[in-house]
């Protein structure tokens, strides 16, 4: 698929390890993109006991103990909990034998799942994580109650065309609008892996009347013809605001993310046709 995700649909709430995981992964296998949302007290330490958090958190399990005893202990196993069961179901494992990593910039993957990439976002109580077959993906999470409008944010957030619209919209809108670029902004950002490193007055968006898809612009307004990405905005759950960013690498529509069947037909195909050829007699038609 070369035009970008078809769809991002709304976050699907989970409550806890037992899910429901089914509306998750039918998102995943339709459109190749699933946001979960969760309440970081649905994620309490395992009936395990310690062991069987250490088992599940696994290279987690240091940091978390770095952690103990401080306010962000408890949302940090609730976060690597819930990244887990979701890739978890991404790909047909027990959440216990897979690994999360981090790249040179911090950038959370799976470690040895190349075919999904994901990413995470909290705010308050509440974490979302995006997860997509299809290339990369950011997420970012506010919630309508932040008041960032008159901030002196503005300039900094916000590139000459988007001041220019935000100056024409009605007061009582702004502050929307402006979380709502604002978690667009994020979450493209954190689909490159760039962060805050680049510039969020580089960049802007052409945000439709209500949230749903958005289009990226260049500071003056101009569009930015990168088909292949895709950008949403997404009210739920008792005011807030998801952005997603998804980036479709052309993988095409194979979305079998199965840790046992996730190669491409296609490339297996190539592979073994290459493979018998190197074994031909010479001399053969």
């Amino acid at each position: 698929m070369s035009g970008g995700a078809d769809l991002v649909l709304p976050p699907r709430l989970v409550t806890g390890a037992d899910g429901p995981w089914e509306p998750v992964r039918a998102d995943l296998d339709r459109h190749g993109v699933a946001l979960v949302y969760s309440r970081l007290a649905d994620w309490p330490a395992p009936p395990g006991g310690e062991d069987e958090l250490r088992r599940l958190l696994g290279r987690d399990w240091a940091r978390y103990r770095e952690l103990a005893g401080r306010p962000n202990a408890d949302r940090f196993r609730a976060t690597r909990l819930l990244l887990k069961h979701v890739a978890a179901t991404a790909v047909g494992a027990h959440p216990h034998e897979l690994e999360l990593a981090y790249g040179l910039t911090g950038r959370l993957y799976v470690r040895g799942c190349d075919q999904i990439d994901l990413n995470l976002s909290h705010t308050k109580d509440v974490a979302l994580v995006g997860i997509t077959s299809l290339g990369l993906i950011g997420v970012d999470l506010e919630h309508e109650g932040r008041r960032v409008h008159g901030s002196g944010i503005e300039p900094v957030m916000c590139t000459p065309d988007e001041l220019r619209r935000l100056a024409a919209a009605p007061e009582s809108e702004r502050n929307l609008q402006l979380l709502r670029r604002w978690t667009l902004k994020e979450a493209y950002t954190k689909a490159l892996g760039q962060g805050l490193a680049f510039r969020f007055s580089h960049f802007g968006f052409d945000l439709p009347d209500s949230c749903g898809r958005a289009r990226l612009l260049r500071p003056e307004g101009d569009p930015v013809d990168e088909h292949w990405w895709t950008f949403h905005t997404q009210r739920f759950a008792d005011g807030f605001l998801a952005g997603a960013a998804v980036r479709d690498d052309g993988r095409g529509r194979n979305l079998d993310t199965g840790l046992a069947t996730a190669l491409d037909r296609r490339t297996v195909q190539v592979l073994w046709e290459r493979q018998s050829a190197a074994h031909q007699p010479p001399g053969g038609d």
